[in-house]
């Protein structure tokens, strides 16, 4: 099979904006690498033979044009068929992230700094590498949130990487929940990559969570996912309990602030990396 495939340089702090955008439009695989100059990255993006090129490019270049930035460069090929997982493998390696953590892929012997605790993860097909801004916030929330007494829920675990980094900080229990059941299949295994008792990934949603059960709450979804979420946050979060809320443009904030105050839950903090957002919310019950 033959991939449609679109080279662009883009400057680093439009890099999730531009990837968001061909991710609505059918995007089949994203490659990083470097540039030509500082503070450009390269996004090599891979389409069906029937996407729509021309429409994509043009959202990007809007994009461009909002941030009123010089109009991209963006150059067409047509690539056949190779095994992505082992070319995208290629590309990750071992990092640290946040104060406490180094995360390590499972395919690598890399040693962990003695002043980190490691993760080993293999993401397979679902989100959470821990290279992506919404995930580092989370992260670096984590430290500050996360005690021994509590039990923390997971939504949209994918890879498992902050359930497992909510346990190795010593939360009490945490339950993971997916959708995606491959997500679930991805997420246990790391899970059990990392020798991690007490930490429990189910396939499902909130609803599977009783009432006022859980002290510590992560969100790292998108705005639209977390606003419709809402009503079941407050459900299953105990009075003054805590949600850690990311993956939102900075766009959004006023529309996540207003449905934070409509369910009863005070602003703590906020951070921004990038064009991203992440809030931390208690619930004070009205």
């Amino acid at each position: 099979m033959s991939w449609n495939q679109l080279t662009i340089d883009v400057p680093d702090d439009l890099i999730d904006a531009v990837v968001g955008v061909v991710s609505a439009d059918g995007v089949a695989g994203v490659w990083e690498t470097h540039a030509p100059r500082i503070g450009l990255t390269r996004l090599v993006l891979y389409f069906t033979p029937r996407s729509n090129l021309d429409k994509v490019e043009t959202t990007v270049r809007s994009i461009f044009q909002r941030a009123d930035r010089p109009a991209p460069s963006i150059s067409r090929a047509v690539v056949e068929e190779c095994d992505w997982t082992e070319e995208w493998k290629k590309s990750y390696t071992s990092f640290p992230i946040a104060d406490s953590f180094f995360v390590i892929p499972s395919w690598e012997n890399s040693i962990c700094p003695n002043d980190r605790l490691p993760i080993r993860i293999d993401p397979g097909q679902a989100f959470g590498t821990g290279t992506h801004e919404t995930t580092q916030m989370t992260m670096d929330c984590l430290e500050r949130w996360v005690e021994r007494s509590q039990i923390v829920l997971d939504v949209g675990t994918g890879s498992g990487i902050l359930a497992i980094a909510s346990r190795l900080l010593g939360a009490k229990r945490v339950l993971a929940c997916d959708i995606d059941a491959i997500a679930v299949q991805v997420a246990r295994a790391n899970i059990v990559r990392n020798a991690e008792a007490d930490v429990y990934a189910f396939c499902g949603s909130l609803d599977a969570v009783s009432n006022d059960s859980v002290d510590l709450l992560l969100a790292n979804l998108t705005a639209d996912l977390i606003m419709g979420l809402f009503p079941e946050f407050e459900r299953v979060l105990r009075m003054h309990g805590i949600a850690i809320l990311s993956g939102i443009l900075r766009e959004q904030d006023e529309d996540i602030r207003e449905t934070v105050a409509l369910h009863h839950f005070n602003v703590f903090e906020e951070i921004t990396q990038g064009e991203w957002l992440a809030l931390i919310v208690e619930k004070h019950g009205g």
